[in-house]
């Protein structure tokens, strides 16, 4: 192989378009390259940051969420057991009258009962007395002796 002045003219020109492309071609190329990598990592970095914040607020919003069901919940049963309490006072506080009324009206039968048997031995000796003086043809008095018959009778 014969190197001559081709060759070596071959050869300069050749690391002057090496050194001319790097300059002009690679090196903005790499450039770009890098200014692309160093994009995408921020990039992901950022989605990576976000979906830990996302994650972060879901399961916040899911805590509050089951928090404020189970406080709900609570709630309820204290109304529903505030509701049955007063449901029971309200219930022993009508029975309670309900048993005084019946109380005083039994009282009040009672004492009318008692008033009407009254009235009635008096008519039953009035009636008594009427009949036997028909009966006899005289007037007869029924003295008080003799309520205890008018008690049977009337009993």
């Amino acid at each position: 192989m014969e190197f001559n002045a081709t060759f070596l003219v071959s050869a300069i020109s050749f690391i002057v378009f090496t050194i001319v492309m790097n300059i002009i071609f690679y090196k903005p190329l790499g450039k770009v390259i890098s200014e692309r990598e160093k994009f995408l990592d921020e990039t992901k970095n950022d989605a990576f940051q976000s979906s830990s914040k996302a994650d972060a607020i879901l399961k916040d919003r899911d805590d509050k969420l089951n928090k404020s069901v189970l406080d709900a919940k609570k709630l309820v049963a204290e109304k529903v057991n505030t509701a049955n309490e007063n449901s029971r006072a309200k219930t022993s506080e009508a029975k309670q009258k309900s048993m005084e009324e019946i109380t005083s009206a039994k009282s009040n039968l009672q004492t009318e009962a008692q008033q009407y048997k009254e009235e009635l031995k008096t008519k039953v000796k009035d009636l008594a007395e009427v009949i036997s003086s028909k009966v006899l043809g005289m007037d007869v008095k029924i003295e008080n002796t003799n309520n205890d018959i008018i008690n049977r009778i009337l009993n």
